[in-house]
């Protein structure tokens, strides 16, 4: 029973004056009643001690403003909001698009610079830097959000590593239209090299501490597996970067260019730490830094540039007329006016067509070599006949009565070039067969190491040819195709010479002869005179390959083992766990 007291305490709402000036309407006078309060009650108590438990205590006052709001939706009426909110309410967006945005520039960012630091922009600096965006963006965050951004810096970083010339090679070689060709640069790019980067950004989560140790070793084991798995190759390796910063180039002769890699990334890991963890790695990289400029300066004061210009010569090349008219016709004839040498080298492809099939091709070889000695040069060939006949790209050696004494089959093919990647996709007409030989070409002076074009980049080609006791690596090269992959491909062949300590010959069918001396220098000249001698002594590299690659997976096995020991929580697991993981 209601209590008159109470309801002359509250009174009723029609009392009242009318709220922003509008009077209730009649129909909800009876809608409208007000609740009673008890003494000693507040009026804001979820439940009054007179009401039904499912009732709520609600202040007249609020309803009448409920009906008021209710009536003025009803009307149409729009209610006035306060300039101040909207003003916050637009920060916080602004700052989430911030929040959002922030690392996938970051992955963006260090996909460019990445492309940068490679030829032909070739700013090597960079590579010392550009990995500690993508590492601070991808830290503490769960792993899918790791892959994702891992995933756009790598493919930015291939594409502007290997777009600019896979793509017109596609056009041609695949008479592929664009679209094709644009699909098939992507995912070329994607597969050999930003998967892999993309890999580092996955695991980066799962290493264990110090990370800034953890993350190089865990770059060399996937460079390592982007060179042998799916018909990878070691194109754009992190530590090819290096190839003009010669102090640091020369570390490769120790551990190949895996261990220089392993050097680059390693301040770029230490500063995407925090705190002590930051403060140790800097310290370990600039100690390792310097010790390795020390040890390249004193390896460069010790390797001699040049011979002296009177020295008798030892070979000489004649190269660069491989888009002439009548090729054969030209590099004799520049044959004919080049310095006498016991050894004369034409590039890749220098005799057009199979030498088999022209008889006059045949000749004019055969003619040049009997007028200058030996004479090495590349040519295409083919053994067998009928469906069995097998076409093989090749370097041919001729002695100077003009006979062919010796053959070197190329043994790493060029995708979709010279050969089919998958069987079941022909690509091409007449695909080259992989030759099986290593064996060295030997002159009366000479045991020669032959590379045929892109071969220059496989180290453990010319790591064989020098346990062979080789005295020179030639590369036959023809570069017609590569446009800008042929300054990479040139500086990718430099670490051969600073590996094996011995002097690469590059004789280019559309461009200038190369000669890189055994410290990696190079020399714009087409005759290496006597007094190039090769190192006598066989260096680490060649003794013991890529010892890096072992030393990394020990090195991440002792971390892994170290903290399952000590029973500590993944890097970066706990705080991506306690944080509910961080969107990207």
């Amino acid at each position: 029973m209601t209590r008159p007291r109470l309801l002359d305490q509250v009174g009723h709402p029609l009392d009242r004056p009318a709220v922003d000036g509008d009077q209730l309407p009649a129909e909800r006078h009876a809608r409208v009643e007000p609740a009673p309060v008890a003494q000693g009650i507040r009026r804001d108590d979820p439940v009054a001690p007179e009401q039904e438990p499912h009732e709520r205590a609600v202040h007249p006052r609020r309803r009448v403003d409920h009906a008021d709001e209710g009536d003025a939706r009803n009307r149409g009426h729009e209610r006035v909001k306060n300039p101040a909110v909207g003003q916050q309410h637009g920060r916080r967006a602004r700052s989430m698009v911030r929040a959002i945005s922030a690392p996938w520039t970051a992955a963006a960012v260090s996909g460019l610079a990445l492309a940068a630091s490679f030829p032909p922009i070739d700013l090597s600096l960079l590579a010392w830097f550009a990995p500690w965006p993508l590492l601070r963006a991808v830290g503490g965050r769960p792993w899918r959000a790791r892959l994702a951004l891992a995933s756009l810096a790598g493919l930015v970083w291939s594409l502007g590593t290997v777009g600019s010339w896979l793509y017109p090679a596609a056009r041609e070689h695949l008479a592929a239209g664009p679209l094709a060709a644009a699909a098939l640069t992507v995912a070329a790019a994607w597969t050999y090299g930003g998967a892999y980067l993309a890999g580092l950004g996955l695991v980066y989560g799962w290493l264990p501490r110090p990370r800034w140790l953890a993350t190089p070793a865990a770059w060399v084991l996937l460079e390592q597996l982007r060179t042998r798995v799916l018909g990878g190759a070691p194109w754009a390796l992190l530590g090819h970067t290096q190839h003009d910063a010669l102090p640091f180039a020369q570390l490769t002769e120790l551990t190949g260019v895996a261990g220089l890699s392993f050097l680059v990334l390693l301040p770029a890991a230490a500063l995407a730490e925090r705190g002590r963890g930051r403060t140790a790695g800097l310290a370990v990289s600039a100690a390792a830094l310097a010790a390795a400029f020390v040890f390249g300066e004193y390896r460069l004061s010790a390797l001699v540039a040049l011979p002296a210009a009177d020295a008798p010569p030892v070979l000489t090349v004649v190269s660069g007329h491989n888009l002439a008219r009548d090729p054969l016709g030209e590099y004799l004839a520049a044959s004919a006016v080049a310095e006498p040498a016991p050894l004369t080298i034409w590039p890749e492809t220098a005799a057009p067509g199979y030498l088999a099939d022209d008889p006059l091709a045949a000749q004019t070889v055969a003619r040049a070599a009997r007028a200058r000695g030996w004479l090495l040069l590349g040519a295409s060939r083919y053994d067998g006949s009928g469906p069995s006949r097998r076409y093989f790209n090749s370097a041919l050696l001729f002695d100077g009565d003009g006979r062919l004494r010796q053959t070197y089959d190329k043994r790493r093919l060029v995708p979709f070039a010279e050969r089919s990647p998958f069987p079941s996709l022909a690509t091409l007409a007449r695909p080259f067969s992989p030759g099986t030989a290593d064996a060295p070409l030997v002159t009366e002076r000479l045991r020669i190491g032959p590379l045929v074009c892109w071969e220059a980049i496989f180290p453990e080609l010319a790591r064989s040819y020098a346990r062979q006791g080789v005295d020179v690596l030639v590369n036959l090269t023809s570069d017609r195709d590569l446009g800008a992959g042929a300054s990479q491909q040139l500086a990718f062949s430099r670490f051969r010479a600073i590996e094996t300590r011995r002097w690469l010959v590059r004789a280019s069918g559309t461009g200038p002869t190369l000669l890189v001396d055994p410290a990696g220098r190079v020399h714009r000249a087409d005759t290496l005179r006597a007094g190039a001698a090769a190192s006598a002594a066989p260096t680490v590299y060649v003794r013991y390959g890529e010892t890096m690659s072992w030393l990394s997976a020990a090195l991440l096995g002792v971390l892994f083992f170290r903290r399952t020991a000590n029973g500590s929580p993944r890097s970066g697991a706990k705080a991506a766990s306690h944080a509910g993981g961080r969107a990207c």
